[in-house]
């Protein structure tokens, strides 16, 4: 069985640039919400726009309106602005009975999941590629998982701050 994986637009549109997105499909069942698919629209490979065509190859999600309420009030409460599609995907992670695994390569989105404490439940674009066998080191500076650690680590601080 597949490992499920929730996916945000630059992640789809940066997976595709690298020529990965393939390869992530092959390794888990990819989730994305309606947002998100309408954002992943183009990707540039070689100096061209490409259209990115992917919903006969993912579950697209809807996310209920009152669990976007309680996002919006933990990112105002952490002082961190989610675009649209961020804020879906993190409601639908907060609420998913699934056991899948949020990939977003944006630094206030990632400090957000950390800040509600559903660090456990995310990963960095280099850990679910590597995960899939990619070993090479072609990834943008954004993906890496030490990127990804030091946005969690500030969520921690934040909740600290904040929440006790």
């Amino acid at each position: 069985m597949k490992r499920l994986l929730l996916l945000d637009a630059d992640v789809i549109i940066d997976l595709h640039t690298l020529g990965l997105f393939e390869r992530i499909i092959k390794t888990y069942d990819v989730f994305v919400t309606r947002t998100v698919l309408g954002e992943a629209q183009y990707f540039k490979q070689e100096g061209r726009r490409e259209k990115i065509s992917i919903a006969d190859k993912v579950t697209v999600i809807t996310v209920a309106p009152e669990s976007l309420n309680l996002i919006r009030i933990e990112a105002k409460e952490a002082r961190r602005g989610i675009d649209a599609g961020e804020l879906e995907a993190i409601a639908y992670l907060n609420t998913a009975e699934e056991d899948l695994i949020f990939c977003t390569c944006d630094k206030a989105a990632i400090t957000l999941i950390s800040y509600m404490e559903l660090e456990k439940r995310s990963a960095s674009v280099e850990k679910i590629v590597k995960s899939s066998g990619h070993h090479k080191k072609n990834l943008f500076p954004r993906h890496l998982d030490k990127m990804f650690q030091r946005c969690v680590e500030e969520g921690k601080a934040l909740r600290i701050q904040f929440k006790i």
